[in-house]
């Protein structure tokens, strides 16, 4: 029996050594790009052995190099990837979709739950796939809404991704994929998204009353879309909240087809995974000032045409990239405005909150990026003479 172990010590110990190897090699980020500094591996890991905010992590961790180089190797899904923040790169990766191509969960976390379902889908798809997917799912997404028949138009997508379906145009599976996808991003997104306009409009009661005033003096009694468009302020709370709080605050869904210089001077190897953070985009104090992570509707102007302007300008130098951007911008980036438009127009003319001051202030741990188990104190909003704009 001695003998035995002694005879298969020499073989553990190879295989320790070995598996210490391929720990090493895993968890060691890559020599290139050069000049770019790696964020600790084990920072990712916090959220399964800690109660963490994602904001206080992103703070202590990650911030301040990926603010002064504007790109950074960060490890996730089980392998290392380039993490970008300087809106000149993310424009960069925008422009050249051929070059840094989308690549959903079914390629970067093969067998994976999430790759298993949501699997090919128009949001991670490419060339002919994505374009199936677009001419099908795009016109639904897109069209000119009706507030009342909001359901309504959900059906349609359902029924036209069906219809393809039963005609031969996709299959089962695909069929399937892009209708969970359809409702992850197009319901929980736009709802992550309320959540947290809530919680700032609770958190500042003076943005609330002017919104409130805005609403209340309008004289809009049946909403449309065209009627919410034109709320100055409205539009400028939303711009807002989604720029401090994008939903996705994170997200690496390309990878380089071929050796490239990433603004003409960071060499990015072929097969490298890529992709942006939006929470540090957004806030980025050489685009927005010094007041970046301060909630200031006003700072997107006073006048609708200034306000749209201000948006599309950000929006098209990758300055503001809650709806990621170029030709693979979020599908659904109207229908989430309009759902919150309507949604903030009705609670704001009957309700007014505040934070319940016995709730802990923390946002998630990791993933999608809001307020945790927000909770808010309502009650009926003021008259319209009581309120002060």
């Amino acid at each position: 029996m001695l003998l035995t172990i002694f005879s298969l010590g020499p073989v553990l110990l190879g295989g320790l050594s070995v598996l210490a190897v391929a720990v090493y090699w895993l968890l060691s980020p890559p020599y290139h790009p050069k000049g770019i500094p790696s964020i600790p591996f084990w920072v990712v890991l916090l959220p399964f052995f800690y109660d963490v905010d994602q904001e206080e992590t992103y703070r202590k961790y990650i911030q301040r190099p990926l603010e002064k180089y504007g790109i950074v190797k960060i490890f996730f899904s089980g392998h290392w990837n380039l993490l970008v923040q300087d809106s000149k790169y993310v424009a960069e990766i925008f422009k050249n979709e051929d070059v840094y191509q989308k690549t959903g969960n079914q390629k970067k976390i093969p067998h994976s739950v999430l790759a298993e379902f949501l699997g090919d889908n128009v949001i991670s798809a490419r060339d002919a796939n994505w374009r199936l997917y677009q001419s099908i799912v795009k016109p639904a997404l897109q069209a000119k809404f009706d507030i009342e028949p909001i359901m309504a138009n959900a059906k349609d997508l359902c029924m036209l991704l069906l219809a393809a379906k039963m005609s031969g145009i996709i299959t089962a599976k695909q069929f399937r994929d892009n209708l969970n996808v359809a409702f992850v991003a197009g319901q929980e997104n736009p709802q992550l998204a309320l959540i947290s306009t809530l919680y700032l409009l609770g958190k500042h009661p003076d943005v609330q009353s002017r919104l409130r005033a805005e609403v209340q003096t309008s004289g809009i009694v049946e909403p449309s879309p065209e009627h919410l468009q034109d709320l100055c302020y409205l539009n400028s709370v939303i711009y807002e909240s989604l720029r401090l709080f994008p939903p996705i605050s994170q997200l690496i869904n390309r990878r380089a087809a071929e050796p490239t210089f990433l603004g003409g001077e960071i060499l990015i190897p072929e097969g490298t995974f890529v992709g942006y953070n939006s929470y540090s985009t957004n806030r980025d104090r050489k685009i927005w000032g010094k007041d970046a992570d301060l909630f200031q509707p006003d700072r997107w102007g006073q006048r609708n045409e200034d306000i749209l302007k201000q948006y599309r300008k950000a929006k098209a130098r990758a300055e503001f990239i809650s709806f990621h951007g170029g030709k693979r911008a979020c599908l659904g980036e109207k229908f989430a405005i309009l759902e919150m438009r309507a949604t903030l127009f009705i609670l704001v003319r009957n309700f007014q909150w505040t934070l319940d001051p016995d709730w802990l202030d923390r946002k998630t741990p990791a993933g999608p990026l809001y307020p945790r188990g927000l909770r808010l104190i309502f009650s009926s909003a003021p008259e319209q003479h009581e309120v002060a704009i």
